[in-house]
This record gives C-alpha cells, sequence and structure tokens, in this order.
C-alpha cells in the first residue's frame, strides 16, 4: 500500500473506528442501566414481599399468644404443664412415656397408659383447636414450653416433644437458644407482652425454618413460651411468586448458605450475585441473583454485532500499517529501432541507488548474572503470593474467621454487624435507602463474593478487636480463635504476618 492509501485509511478509517468505539459504549451504558433497574426493582420485590411475611407471622402469633386459651393450656397449676409434672418427677422419664404413647405427626395414640390419664384429658381438650387455629396462620407446628424449659406440648409430635431445655443436651439446640433469648429479654421488657422473638433460618427435625416465640402471660405472671414454627416452604412459596426471566432469590442462612432459592438451585449456577441484603425486620440475610444475558434481551445482540464491525474495522485499520510500501524497480533507457535518436550509445544506464551501509559487528551486552537470578527469586515470590490468595482453602479460612468473629460479636454483645464496623473502625459503613449497609464487609462472609485479593490485615484484626472485647461464651470464643490460627498459618506460608 502506497502512501497515498495509507493517509486514505487514516483519513476514513480513524473516524469509523471512533463512531464504532463510542456506540458500544453507550451500548454498554444503557444494558447496565437496563439490567440495574430490573435488579433493584427486584430488590424491591424481594424485601416487600418477605416483609410481608413477618408482617403476618408477627401479627398471627400475637393474637394467638394473647389468647387466654393459650395462658389455660400452659399454666403451672393446669394444662399440659401441670399434666406433664404428674407423669413422673423426672422430666425425661416423663418425656420417654409421652414420645411412646403419641406417635410424630398428628395420628391418634394408640394406647393410653395410666401414667398419661390426666396428660391425654388436657390433650383432647386443646389438640383440635390448636390443629384448626395453625390451619389459617403461616405456621405449621407450636411448642409450648414451661416456665421451667420442658416443652409439654407440640402440635406435630417431632424430636422436640417432651424435650428438657434446662438440660444440657437441648441447652444449645434451636428451641432451647429461642426460650433462654425469650425469658432473657422479659426483664428489659416494659410489658412481657412486647417480647418477641424471631430467629433466623435454622436447621430442625424436618428441614430448615424459622421459630418465633413469645412470653405466655396470665394474670401478669409469665407461664411459659409458646413457639411457633415457620417451615421454609413458606418462604420458597413467597420467592416463586416474585420470580421472573433471568431473575432469582436466595435466601440465606447465618452462615451466608443458600437454604432455599426459585428458582431451583441448580439453575442458578452461573448467574451473578449480588450483594446479600438483610431485612429490617426480622434480620433474615436474601440475595437476588441474575442473568445478564436474559435481562440485556435484545441489546445483547446489538452489543455483539457492534463488537464483531468494531473488531473488522480496527484490523482493517491496522492493516495500512502492516503492509510494505513496494520499492519502485530501478528506471531504464530503452534501447533498439525505438530508442531516440540523440540517445547513444544506446546502453543500459541503470538508476543509481543509495548505498546500504555494512551494519557494525554487534557487540554483545554484558549479561547480569546476579541481577537476573534476584530478579527470578522475586518472581517466584510473588508467584508464591499470588497462588496464595487464588488458594481456596486460604479463602475459606477468610470467610470463617470473618463469620465466627460476628457470630461470637452478636452472641456476646448483643449488638450487629452495623455497630461492629462502628466500634472497630475497620469497614466502612454506608447509608443505603435511610438504612445503614455494609457493603465491603458483607463481601467477606460468602466465598463467593470474596474479592480476587482480599485485605487479610483488615479481617486479623477484626478478629482480634472481637476477642479483646468480648468475653462469654467461650465455645464462639475458642472457634474463633481456633480460625484465625488457620488463617494465620496459611499467611506464614509466605512470610506475611
Amino acid at each position: 500500500m502506497s502512501r497515498p492509501d495509507v493517509k486514505a485509511a487514516l483519513k476514513l478509517g480513524g473516524p469509523l473506528v471512533a463512531v464504532l468505539v463510542a456506540a458500544l459504549f453507550f451500548m454498554a451504558l444503557a444494558i447496565d442501566d437496563k439490567v440495574d433497574i430490573q435488579i433493584a426493582n427486584a430488590n424491591r420485590t424481594v424485601e416487600r414481599e418477605l416483609g410481608t411475611l413477618v408482617q403476618n407471622a408477627r401479627s398471627q402469633s400475637s393474637a394467638f399468644a394473647s389468647t387466654s386459651f393459650i395462658g389455660y393450656s400452659v399454666g403451672r397449676y393446669y394444662g399440659f404443664a401441670s399434666a406433664f409434672q404428674q407423669i413422673s418427677p423426672d422430666p425425661e422419664r416423663a418425656a420417654s412415656i409421652l414420645r411412646a404413647a403419641y406417635p410424630p405427626g398428628d395420628a391418634a395414640p394408640a394406647d393410653i397408659p395410666a401414667a398419661l390419664t390426666a396428660y391425654a384429658a388436657v390433650h383432647d381438650r386443646f389438640h383440635a383447636s390448636f390443629r384448626d387455629l395453625l390451619a389459617s396462620t403461616v405456621f405449621d407446628d407450636l411448642y409450648l414450653i414451661d416456665r421451667f424449659g420442658r416443652v409439654v406440648y407440640s402440635l406435630r409430635k417431632d424430636a422436640a416433644f417432651g424435650a428438657d431445655l434446662a438440660s444440657a443436651r437441648q441447652r444449645d439446640s434451636a428451641l432451647g437458644g429461642l426460650f433462654r433469648e425469650v425469658m432473657g429479654r422479659i426483664p428489659q421488657a416494659q410489658s412481657p407482652e412486647q417480647v418477641m422473638v424471631l430467629t433466623q433460618p435454622l436447621p430442625l427435625d424436618q428441614g430448615h425454618g424459622m421459630l418465633l416465640g413469645r412470653p405466655v402471660v396470665r394474670h401478669g405472671t409469665v407461664e411459659g413460651v409458646v413457639a411457633f414454627r415457620l417451615p421454609i416452604a413458606a418462604v420458597q412459596e413467597r420467592l416463586a411468586r416474585i420470580t421472573q426471566d433471568g431473575i432469582g432469590f436466595a435466601l440465606l442462612d447465618p452462615a451466608g448458605n443458600m437454604v432455599t432459592s426459585a428458582p431451583a438451585a441448580d439453575r442458578l449456577k452461573g448467574w451473578a450475585r449480588q450483594d446479600a441484603s438483610m431485612l429490617a425486620d426480622g434480620g433474615w440475610r436474601y440475595m437476588v441473583l441474575s442473568d445478564g444475558g436474559v435481562l440485556a434481551g435484545g441489546l445483547s445482540y446489538m452489543k455483539w454485532l457492534l463488537l464483531l464491525a468494531g473488531a473488522g474495522a480496527i484490523a482493517l485499520f491496522l492493516r495500512a500499517f502492516r503492509d510494505p510500501v513496494p520499492v519502485p524497480e530501478p528506471a531504464t533507457l530503452p534501447i533498439g529501432p525505438s530508442a531516440p535518436l540523440d540517445v547513444a550509445p544506446p546502453l543500459l544506464v541503470p538508476v543509481p541507488t543509495p548505498e546500504r551501509a555494512e551494519p557494525a559487528p554487534a557487540i554483545p551486552a554484558p549479561v547480569p548474572v546476579a541481577e537476573e537470578a534476584e530478579h527470578h527469586e522475586q518472581a517466584e515470590e510473588g508467584d508464591h503470593a499470588a497462588a496464595l490468595d487464588a488458594d481456596e482453602g486460604y479463602r475459606r479460612c477468610i470467610v470463617d474467621v470473618m463469620t465466627l468473629a460476628l457470630d461470637y460479636w452478636q452472641k456476646a454483645k448483643r449488638k450487629g454487624k452495623i455497630e461492629l464496623a462502628e466500634e472497630s473502625g475497620l469497614w466502612r459503613v454506608y447509608m443505603d435507602r435511610s438504612s445503614l449497609q455494609t457493603r465491603t464487609l458483607d463481601k467477606y462472609l460468602l466465598v463467593e463474593t470474596l474479592p480476587r485479593n482480599p485485605r487479610w490485615r483488615d479481617v486479623v484484626r477484626t478478629a482480634e478487636y472481637v476477642l479483646r472485647h468480648c468475653g462469654e461464651p467461650p465455645a464462639e470464643r475458642e472457634a474463633l480463635a481456633a480460625a484465625l490460627g488457620r488463617m494465620k498459618q496459611h499467611l506464614r506460608q509466605v512470610e506475611r504476618v
């Protein structure tokens, strides 16, 4: 290609490439805006649906727990609590006799022993009414717990029926933790009726679910606790109702793992995960997942067409510089009959070309042996550090330390992650839609959202801050200290600590 052709290519191809690049840039912005708007709408929708579910659970449990019907059924001098105590002075023996007579589920007992005569009379009086009442609510089971922590009644008669929540084996169970938290909040509340505890998704007897507990008050006296079980199927039904093409939802447990999702978890593989959000009323954590190609729709195809056109234009544009400029052949004077008369003698006269200077012999440069070896060692050290950042075990250690530190902080201080971020000064707190959010800290609670190069120093300082300022419970403290030790062992491999 000659020099004039190169100038023509620059004159025509340059503006064309600039137009295509600008079009591609604005198309990418349009796609991002469209996807962001749909994700923002999905966030508001799932927040509204889950908020409605929590509000229904609150109102239904409040109406149920405030009736004299519940007060009579769990009273210390009457009802299930008194009948349970008449079976045997040993709570474990009484529970064993009860579970042997009442099968799991809602089936009627086959044979009632003499020791259960008083209990069977109370059960026949209240059981059918409890079953009918729960049928119109979002709950699938309820537990009556007397003031000593004994589960004296269960509608479905699952594994928690008859359990002594004050015993060492049941103290840390899901129902045991709920009972302790409800009874612990009563002295600080202005009125016992105002106390209500809703748990995070927990593994229960028949899969995951949530527990909602309220104190049972009769004539100003706390007789015990009534606990309702909210099945995970109720959340699944809500999520399936609002699912749309390219948008999915997932409810997370305290460790950040999905406990239910819509659509099914296998269809969500490869979808982009947004930051986990927390429901203001209830504290449940949920996540929106998206398929960018589906959400972009026709704009995605236009983007690919522009990419192909831009790649072709750039290739043609660059070709003008890669092709060599041809060298003209030496000019000669004609000879023979057609030669001009004033040309003599008829000799071939080549046009002189500039002589090329002989290149000087190249002097080999000295090889810096010592510096090359040092550079090689530094490269190996950098590769080692990069391999550590990509190591799945190391990344899992970071997530374990952060989740255990947050769990220890919440149990020891009764405070959330917002307070942890503000008091430690290690994580930023943002104001998002009139609520405080910790976006950066939330990314360190899941392996999937963990940054490629995590800020391990902030993770170590967070764990050490929690260990310095928290006391009980010792089990969570030991678990956090052990996880922090494993993380530091990973870091010592590249002498980071």
